[in-house]
């Protein structure tokens, strides 16, 4: 072990949206933050220009194809998700992609930065479904808010984001801090050809500059937020972790936390990390944050069985790594009946809200129907050259299938089951030698009734184009949207967190990020995460 010291008021664990908030608003008040990430610190310049040369280039980089779709580095001493670092238990897959660098998987995502609505947060009461959480919509809006403002939302003002277009909704106390993105050409025709059959678009807010914010430019709309943007424009974990180490906080890259030590108060004392190396070395401090992804933090704190923690930190409930949740769902490939040329600005934007709430959710869940902007070129060019097509014809099919082919893809509410979860992998280690985390996971009839619903409806979008389909994708598919394994409650029996995120067993150990949700929606959770962690941020400033 080594002598160095480490000791700071505010210790986090993970750098990316989550961690890097609580870090930088501790730093900005005066109080000593020591952030520690798994992973290395990487340049912008370096994983576009890695992506330039890959050989394949995918929206969403392919497990399959680590090292030619990822330009992100995966390290022996914390790999990436896209080889085979998680191992799968259950009967569905559950093919999450995270990052482990400084920033976290913000530098990938699609920017989507949504909130609840009031009924999220009261499944249980309204539907008969899953859990509520301990908070209403009413005591998160003011940090929604400030969330919108760290992480630079642009979005458009009186938009019902219930689908129903109608005015406002959600309710907000402030308006977004930046205008909405202009819609390309592809989200304005579509729309104009879905109205009358009664689907209201939704232009989702999302985490792409509109005007000049902070040290980030206007999206000049690349059209390849996933993996990478390359100019900045797009928010990432990277500008909180700067804002802390602007402000004094010390950042400890490849810094790999495999332990948690409490004492017989019930208090957190310290964290141990490894380095690539293998040399073991403590950190001391008053608070305790651990951000390390919904997967990678069950996993923490199920590694530090200690003599006071015989089931793990924060696990007296037995609930850590339990309720494991996605917006796992469907696809539907089609081709228009006119060209529409899709590919042109942000990956994602326009999206369909029609079955967000509802008495229906008694019996199937809510679900998100989105549009993906992309052109997949050289899969269109694979598929035909594959069917001996070559030539001008070649030529012809591109541009045709190009101009007019539309993915849509569907995402569903999933509901917190305790016997979906992540768990220590048995036989399996990483370089350091410690388990890897190992993962069961399966859909419920809940799910399949959603499916069943969803498929109809995106039969009578098809219909209602004139189009043609040309695929169903209606196996589980994962949305990189994990949430749920420490999960929040007001009783400790059966709840990791309280409604603060403060560890039922440990007060002085707070879990931030999509981790602590209650329930998933069929939203992308980053800007939840995020408010939640604002709150933590005010609630260890105002005790230190």
């Amino acid at each position: 072990m080594t002598s160095e010291k480490l000791h700071a008021d505010v210790v986090v664990v993970g750098s990316g949206v989550s961690g890097g908030l609580v870090g930088a608003l501790a730093a900005r008040a005066g109080k000593s933050v020591i952030i520690l990430e798994a992973g290395p610190r990487v340049k912008r310049h370096d994983i576009v220009e890695t992506y330039r040369n890959a050989p394949v280039k995918l929206s969403l980089a392919n497990m399959k194809l680590q090292g030619a779709g990822s330009p992100y580095p995966s390290m022996p001493y914390a790999p990436s998700t896209y080889g085979d670092y998680l191992e799968q238990l259950g009967p569905v897959p559950f093919k999450t992609s995270y990052l482990r660098v400084v920033g976290g998987t913000t530098w990938h995502f699609g920017s989507a930065l949504w909130r609840l609505i009031p009924n999220d947060f009261r499944l249980q009461t309204l539907y008969g479904r899953g859990r509520d959480w301990p908070i209403s919509y009413a005591d998160l809006e003011p940090y929604y808010c400030r969330a919108e403002e760290e992480l630079g939302v642009s979005g458009v003002d009186g938009q019902d984001e219930g689908g129903n277009g109608g005015g406002t909704f959600p309710p907000r106390s402030k308006p977004f801090p930046m205008s909405g993105l202009p819609a390309p050409y592809f989200f304005q025709r579509l729309p104009e050809q879905l109205l009358p059959a009664g689907y209201h678009p939704v232009l989702e807010p999302n985490g792409r500059a509109t005007r000049p914010y902070g040290q980030r430019p206007v999206c000049a709309g690349n059209n390849n937020c996933n993996p990478v943007c390359p100019i900045g424009a797009k928010y990432d974990g990277t500008r909180h972790v700067d804002q802390a180490e602007a402000h004094g906080a010390t950042i400890l890259p490849n810094s790999v936390v495999y332990r948690i030590e409490d004492d017989a108060s019930g208090q957190i004392v310290a964290v141990w990390f490894k380095k690539p190396d293998g040399t073991e070395h403590r950190v001391t401090g008053k608070y305790f944050v651990i951000a390390a992804h919904a997967v990678e933090t069950p996993k923490l704190l199920l590694m530090s069985q200690t003599r006071h923690s015989p089931n793990g930190i924060a696990n007296s409930s037995d609930q850590v790594g339990r309720n494991l949740m996605d917006t796992s769902g469907i696809s539907m490939g089609m081709m228009a009946a006119e060209d529409m040329w899709p590919g042109q600005g942000p990956t994602e934007l326009l999206v369909y809200l029609n079955a967000r709430d509802g008495e229906f959710r008694k019996n199937y869940p809510q679900y998100k129907t989105k549009l993906r902007n992309v052109v997949p070129t050289s899969q269109i060019a694979s598929g035909l050259l594959s069917k001996g097509v070559v030539g001008k014809e070649l030529d012809k099919q591109i541009r045709l299938q190009s101009a007019r082919s539309i993915r849509w893809a569907v995402d569903f509410e999933m509901l917190p089951l305790p016997t979906n979860r992540v768990i220590l992998s048995a036989e399996k280690k990483d370089a350091l030698g410690l388990p890897v985390p190992a993962i069961q996971f399966d859909i419920d009839d809940y799910w399949k009734a959603g499916r069943e619903a969803a498929q109809i409806d995106l039969k009578r979008i098809a219909g209602a184009l004139g189009g043609e389909v040309t695929k169903f994708g209606l196996k589980p598919e994962n949305r990189q949207h994990p949430s749920g394994t420490t999960i929040m409650g007001s009783d400790p029996k059966n709840s990791v967190v309280d409604e603060w995120c403060r560890a039922h067993d440990h007060k002085n150990l707070f879990i931030a990020g999509t981790s602590v949700m209650s329930s998933s929606s069929c939203m992308n959770p980053t800007l939840t995460a995020a408010a939640l962690s604002i709150r933590i941020a005010d609630t260890i400033i105002s005790e230190i």
